[in-house]
């Protein structure tokens, strides 16, 4: 089977796209990439990237091409520029370009939801299914990040957004609440089906003594908190800093950050401002395969989102890299995230935005004795096995795949 990949994140960005693609090329199918110049997220292109250097890349026998990207730099109006300009060189791409002609055409479906404009054109172009993987909601998920009130800016969103989804053949969603985010736009039921995230293979439990290599990085003392992934306002380390200044009268909490974003400077500021640098230790990005080494050095991980009700439909990635690696997990979140970690008997968890009922779940995980921090851990492991195992899930993908390129009428 020929598979045409569309989204705006690939590798070397952290996302599991890569991973599926290879999923697919190791199952016999040859797979061709549709992806901007990697900025995500910094906001500025990686060391080695460019419109002009690397715009055409063969990696692990993967063919990826990648159109003109404006990066996202920060800021709000560069966010919606960058968002708008995969759209549109995309599209040109797949209307234009010369491609290996495609049995199905398969969207990971970030935010923006623009990007399933490309795959749509190349749908069409070769008349060919499309499956829409949506893992960020839109318009809501723009409407937060953008800061989006005005009617008359939202509305649109709310067109573009259904008018995409409802051209694809199948819909396959990252959470179990999502479906009616789906269905409200005159979507079928039948059309939907659930596909969770996995964890890359690199995620597996470490010892700490086979990854010794990181403890000149990681405090050797205290109770080590780690948080990995991107540092933006969705993560509201606002109030992981107001719990931080609360327990660092009488605990010896130690917070290690890996990973970078647009707020990450910001966040600095505060650490500084507020007299937090003793306990905040920011090591910076980190490639994925170095991430269970990390995690070795932690006593429990760290998950947070803000309170918005977009936020509550989503399960965040980290969830299932931690549980692959065995780890503890303290969850500020609510909604479906919350729900797994509890359903798991993964950790500790306490609603989103709330510095003080943050503060008492991580009391609690300081209260209990090791040998039960280790059992959390155990049910981590075992609940990803269960439910997010990367064989299982990819395997359905394929046939799921091979199913629409077979029998689903394509795009008229």
């Amino acid at each position: 089977m020929q598979i045409a990949f569309v989204s705006q994140y690939f590798h070397p960005e952290p996302f599991s796209n890569s991973e599926i693609a290879q999923a697919m090329q190791q199952r016999g199918h040859d797979v061709e990439v549709l992806t901007a110049v990697p900025n995500y997220p910094a906001g500025e292109f990686y060391e080695g990237y460019s419109n002009k250097q690397k715009r055409r890349e063969n990696w692990k026998g993967i063919d990826i091409r990648r159109v003109f990207t404006l990066p996202r730099k920060s800021g709000a109006l560069r966010l919606i520029v960058n968002y708008l300009t995969f759209a549109i060189t995309a599209s040109w791409a797949a209307r234009f370009g010369r491609w290996k002609k495609p049995d199905v055409v398969f969207v990971s479906q970030l935010s923006p939801v623009l990007m399933g404009l490309p795959a749509i054109i190349l749908a069409r172009r070769y008349k060919v299914p499309m499956v829409l993987w949506v893992q960020d909601i839109w318009p809501e998920s723009a409407t937060f990040t953008l800061g989006l009130k005005n009617p008359l800016m939202v509305k649109p969103l709310r067109w573009i957004s259904g008018w995409i989804y409802r051209r694809a053949d199948h819909i396959l969603v990252q959470s179990a609440a999502f479906p009616p985010m789906i269905t409200r736009f005159g979507i079928p039921d039948s059309k939907i089906r659930i596909f969770p995230n996995t964890a890359p293979d690199c995620y597996f439990p470490v010892a700490p003594k086979d990854a010794k290599d990181k403890a000149q990085l990681v405090p050797q003392t205290g109770f080590r908190i780690m948080f990995a992934g991107n540092i933006g306002e969705s993560q509201d380390f606002d109030t992981i800093l107001d719990t931080a200044k609360a327990l660092q009268t009488d605990t010896d909490v130690q917070w290690v950050i890996i990973g970078s974003g647009r707020d990450l400077p910001r966040v600095q500021e505060r650490v500084s401002a507020e007299g937090l640098t003793d306990v905040f230790h920011f090591l910076g990005r980190h490639p994925q395969e170095e991430m269970s080494a990390f995690f070795a050095h932690a006593d429990a991980m760290l998950v947070s989102l803000k309170d918005t009700p977009i936020f509550s439909l989503t399960v965040p990635y980290k969830i299932q890299s931690y549980m692959a690696c065995g780890k503890p997990i303290i969850a500020s979140l609510d909604g479906e995230g919350a729900r797994i970690v509890s359903e798991a008997k993964a950790g500790v968890v306490s609603p989103a935005c709330n510095p003080k009922a943050l503060e008492a779940a991580i009391r609690d995980m300081l209260g209990k004795t090791e040998i039960e921090r280790k059992q959390l851990g155990r049910n981590s492991l075992q609940y990803f096995q269960q439910h997010y195992a990367s064989d299982m899930l990819y395997n359905r993908l394929a046939q799921w795949l091979q199913e629409a390129a077979d029998s689903c009428e394509p795009l008229k």
